[in-house]
């Protein structure tokens, strides 16, 4: 396959997963109050893990404007829109450092890429939580154990769920992490 071809295939589907991401987005998925299960962290998550770190960055970034740009964006200031929605799903690309070019596909190193991204996207949103977000902490908690509660359970609530998923993904449908 030519340079040009492959190029426009890597870039189609960065694209698509990224559309994907923020499709899924739109999709309610408050658990109470600011804690979520964001399931959409998903096809960026399988787009690392089947295309490496530059792609799963590139297509976090692309979901995280597609959320500014379209007003679904929680904005309080530039400041912590960057750090929330560029700096944040660009983590997930982390990712793609364990992505496995091999035909038998191992889960521990998918399971592995999938909480070390979500929690490192979670560092920061926990990071906005201190800064931006302490005025909404409940009766009686301070910034950072509010912003630890909420960004901690919401953080493992979504590595758990992406790890269930994509590890169905991983017996089922193996070939899916893989370029050919």
């Amino acid at each position: 396959m030519s340079n040009s071809k492959f190029n426009i295939r890597l870039l189609t589907e960065i694209a698509f997963m990224a559309a994907l991401a923020f499709v899924i987005s739109l999709i309610p998925n408050t658990v109470y109050g600011w804690i979520i299960i964001e399931i959409a962290c998903i096809p960026i998550l399988l787009l690392s893990l089947r295309r490496g770190l530059a792609a799963g960055a590139f297509g976090g970034l692309i979901w995280g404007i597609l959320a500014l740009i379209t007003g679904h964006a929680y904005i309080l200031t530039l400041t912590q829109a960057g750090l929330e929605y560029l700096i944040a799903p660009v983590c997930l690309g982390l990712a793609g450092l364990f992505a496995q070019k091999t035909t038998k596909l191992k889960l521990f190193p998918v399971l592995s890429g999938i909480f070390i991204a979500v929690l490192v996207k979670y560092f920061f949103h926990f990071l906005a939580g201190i800064i931006f977000w302490s005025q909404y902490a409940w009766k009686g908690w301070g910034a950072v154990a509010y912003s630890l509660a909420v960004n901690g359970i919401s953080g493992i609530l979504t590595a758990v769920a992406a790890g269930i998923i994509l590890s169905i993904f991983v017996k089922k449908f193996p070939k899916i992490f893989q370029t050919k």
